[in-house]
């Protein structure tokens, strides 16, 4: 009886090592699949190697936000086809009984928009040429302080009067009037009279013209069966040993893109900028010449700018003046 006895234990023991043993084995299988859905899940997003969405952060609790005041946002509209989408710039208030930790997952639109996974508009927004370092938004809420205060970015596509940003951390919600602070898109993009900085250097681009009697290598010749498209360049401030290495433009009207002219030539009014020191107050241009001469040519388009001291090109649009 006791040898049965003792063998019944010993089973019993070796049902329960193994009934252990398989849950321990579906929980960590369990616990690997998570991981690895939410890592796919919530991974950044890169576009294009430009604007890429936040890592997720973990949110402080009880963090309520809010309007700065009533009237802190602006909402950006377009009319035109190149821009699907409008936007809000907001002004929020973050704070909470501790130092503010915040994911931007947490806030979403009426329209299903979640407000860390704008990277795609943004970059839509950066390619056409509209200045979205301007805006000055943050895409990351993190402050040591119990409370913060910073700009967001709201894109939307509807056609209604209001628009609704919920907050599902504590099921708080925000509405924007979208028929107030109404300003158009085409207040932030660049032309040919912005500023463009690059670092710790400030330069205009200024007027567009069409320059006919050149200089090349000193001699002068004619250029009235060309086009040549002038922009001029005025360095307004300068840290180092600066320069424009390249250029190019490249026409809306036939993608054409034009090389510019090297140093050998500049035209009667105004010297050749390009891959010389730019010089603070100093005033150049670049050229850009095409093969056959235009009544009434067609300017607009993008200036490229390539700066000594940055791996970018910048990207202008032009307007002929």
């Amino acid at each position: 009886m006791r040898n049965m006895a003792r063998k019944r234990k010993v089973r019993a023991d070796r049902i329960m090592i193994l009934f252990l043993s398989g849950a321990l084995l579906v929980g960590l299988l369990g616990f690997g699949i998570y991981k690895t859905m939410d890592y796919f899940m919530n991974k950044p997003k890169n576009n294009g190697g430009e604007i890429i969405n936040p890592q997720p952060i973990e949110t402080s609790a009880d963090v309520k936000v809010e309007l700065v005041s009533p009237d802190s946002y602006q909402v950006y509209t377009s009319d035109n086809e190149e821009i699907d989408f409008n936007f809000i710039v907001a002004e929020l208030r973050f704070t909470g009984s501790e130092a503010i930790s915040f994911d931007l997952g947490n806030l979403r639109t009426s329209e299903k928009i979640y407000l860390n996974d704008v990277s795609k508009y943004l970059n839509v927004l950066n390619e056409k040429g509209y200045k979205v370092n301007k805006l000055g938004i943050v895409n990351t809420i993190v402050s040591q302080d119990k409370e913060y205060t910073c700009k967001v970015f709201i894109p939307f596509k509807t056609n209604s009067y209001t628009l609704r940003v919920l907050n599902s951390q504590d099921a708080s919600m925000i509405e924007f009037n979208l028929d107030k602070n109404v300003y158009d898109i085409s207040s932030i993009k660049f032309d040919t009279q912005q500023q463009i900085e690059v670092g710790n250097t400030n330069v205009t681009v200024s007027s567009c013209y069409v320059s006919e009697m050149m200089l090349h290598n000193g001699e002068t010749y004619n250029a009235s069966a060309l086009t040549v498209f002038t922009f001029k360049i005025n360095a307004n401030k300068v840290e180092g040993n600066i320069m424009i290495e390249d250029a190019q433009f490249i026409r809306n009207n036939s993608d054409e893109v034009i090389p510019c002219l090297d140093q050998t030539y500049q035209s009667l009014r105004d010297a050749n900028c390009l891959g010389k020191k730019l010089v603070l107050g100093d005033n150049g241009a670049l050229f850009f010449e095409t093969s056959a001469r235009e009544d009434n040519p067609d300017f607009s388009g993008y200036l490229m700018l390539k700066f000594s001291n940055s791996q970018d090109w910048v990207k202008i649009p032009t307007i002929l003046e």
